[in-house]
């Protein structure tokens, strides 16, 4: 009896090992199954992402503008062609005798001065209460800011169903209580920082979906922003250690945008590699102008990888 309990017993063992590892097998296929089963991204993301880089571009305009640098207070790129405009202008007024520049100066002065008195005041004046305007109200970042809330409510409840983990669940929800109490003080330079720290969350969530555009584009978008405004601040030591983290994510998100074109990325890639060489100048004005650049650039890949690769045919 006891060599036939000791056979039924092995018989009863095998017999539980064998489920359990076709379940294993079973739980290992999951992720990919749940790879091809993901959710398209929702559009209170996008919602999300349009709101929160609105907050920043006002708290950075509201910062500049409160800076004694023109440079600052600028949008150097655009002003280029203006620039050159003026300077044709200008040359064509060169060829000219001294005579010719004195009578037509003589000619035109009481005029002229007439237009000086009624304008001139005008105009700095409109530009001076533009400025305080813009500086004393936050009604537009308040605004963003309201439809942040709202539309994290809605996303949150399908990115639990996708999968978010509370670590990421709090991470938005403390980035997210942090630029509202910002806000909140009107706090320019720590809004825009807080905003971009929300920025920084966005790559987590867009992982949970499936979309075009590559979840890391997120993560070097932040970087660059962060970037810039701790450059702005001359937080020279910090800038410089994220430098290195912006670098990092650049070179992952390079290999993943093999359908953009060659150029888009590397203007992209030189734009990113030209902030981080003013970070290590220490140069305030010339992070402004790279970090400019570098947004600008990398939001042109942006739309090159949004694009669907077309479904091959079947030969």
């Amino acid at each position: 009896m006891g060599k036939y309990s000791w056979a039924a017993m092995f018989l009863v063992t095998i017999l539980l090992i064998i489920p359990g590892c076709s379940g294993q097998s079973g739980s290992a296929q999951k992720p990919a199954q749940q790879e091809n089963q993901q959710a398209e991204l929702p559009s209170e993301f996008e919602k999300i992402v349009l709101e929160t880089e609105n907050i920043i571009l006002l708290t950075d305009q509201k910062w500049k503008m409160r800076q004694a640098s023109t440079l600052r207070r600028s949008a150097p790129i655009q002003a280029q062609e203006d620039q050159q405009k003026q300077g044709g202008q200008d040359g064509g007024q060169a060829g000219l005798t001294e005579q010719q520049r004195q009578s037509e100066n003589q000619g035109s002065s009481s005029g002229q001065e007439k237009g000086q008195n009624q304008q001139e005041p005008k105009g700095p004046q409109n530009q001076q209460e533009q400025t305080a305007g813009m500086l004393d109200t936050w009604e537009q970042e308040i605004k963003s800011l309201m439809s942040i809330h709202e539309n994290w409510t809605a996303l949150q409840a399908k990115a639990m169903q996708a999968g978010m983990n509370n670590a990421t669940k709090l991470n938005f929800d403390d980035a997210l209580d942090r630029l509202t109490a910002e806000i909140n003080k009107e706090n320019e330079a720590e809004s825009l920082l807080a905003a971009i720290e929300l920025y920084g969350q966005f790559d987590d969530i867009a992982r949970l979906f499936k979309a075009e555009v590559p979840p890391t584009f997120y993560n070097v978008k932040y970087q660059i922003m962060r970037v810039t405004a701790l450059g702005q601040q001359e937080d020279w030591q910090t800038a410089q250690t994220q430098t290195v983290s912006m670098l990092d994510e650049w070179d992952s998100l390079k290999n993943q945008a093999q359908k953009a074109e060659k150029t888009v990325v590397s203007c992209t890639e030189i734009a990113i590699q030209d902030l981080a060489r003013a970070v290590d100048n220490q140069s305030r004005e010339l992070v402004l102008i790279k970090g400019e650049i570098a947004v600008k650039e990398i939001m042109k890949l942006k739309e090159q990888l949004s694009k669907k690769m077309p479904t091959s045919q079947p030969s």
